[in-house]
């Protein structure tokens, strides 16, 4: 209840005003609060995503020479290095340089590239391929004079002459394709938890 027209009277509120009102004042609260906590969250998600704040201080470069190829597959080798050349350099976590200037190295071999039937049509026909290729590789810290991680890293992907599915079209396509997946576990390997 509100007491009215008294010349100096203050309006007192009644006790269930109170609360509705410290209600309506909490609930606007809350939900500034979560509003800028969504904008904060919706900036973040704008960054490029990389794994630049997980290397290792003392580690900032890389060299990638060609890596061997110990397949019969024309130019896999430069194939599969140009890829993880292309990964290191497009995630930015450490510069590739040549390896008088670099903090850690990368050596390898390809030791497969195979091209195996996966399916065949109603008539006994190939209808669908893979392409896989592995490598083995060391990762070496140079500044330590250590090997970091050593092991068999693979790619694939798969093929149809009528890329249905989402498969390649063409042997070439997956090749391709199976080269970057391989990239992309090297450098994961590389940098992941540091």
């Amino acid at each position: 209840m509100m007491v009215r027209n008294a010349p100096h009277a203050r309006a007192r509120a009644v006790p269930g005003e109170v609360a509705g009102v410290l209600q309506v004042t909490a609930l606007l609260a809350a939900a500034l609060l979560a509003g800028a906590g969504l904008a904060l969250l919706g900036g973040a998600g704008c960054s490029h995503y990389g794994f630049s704040s997980a290397v290792k201080t003392h580690i900032s470069t890389i060299a990638v020479p060609v890596l061997l190829n110990e397949t019969l597959e024309y130019g896999a080798e430069q194939g599969v290095t140009d890829a993880i050349i292309n990964e290191f350099t497009e995630d930015n976590a450490l510069r590739v340089v040549g390896e008088e200037e670099a903090d850690s190295i990368l050596r390898g071999a390809i030791v497969l590239y195979e091209r195996s039937v996966m399916s065949y049509d109603a008539s006994g026909d190939p209808k669908e391929y893979k392409v896989r290729v592995v490598a083995t590789l060391s990762y070496e810290d140079l500044t330590k004079n250590e090997v970091v991680w050593e092991e068999e890293v693979e790619g694939w992907a798969v093929y149809s002459d009528t890329a249905a599915g989402g498969y390649k079209a063409t042997e070439e396509e997956a090749r391709e394709y199976a080269f970057v997946k391989l990239a992309q576990d090297v450098l994961s390997k590389t940098v992941q938890g540091w």
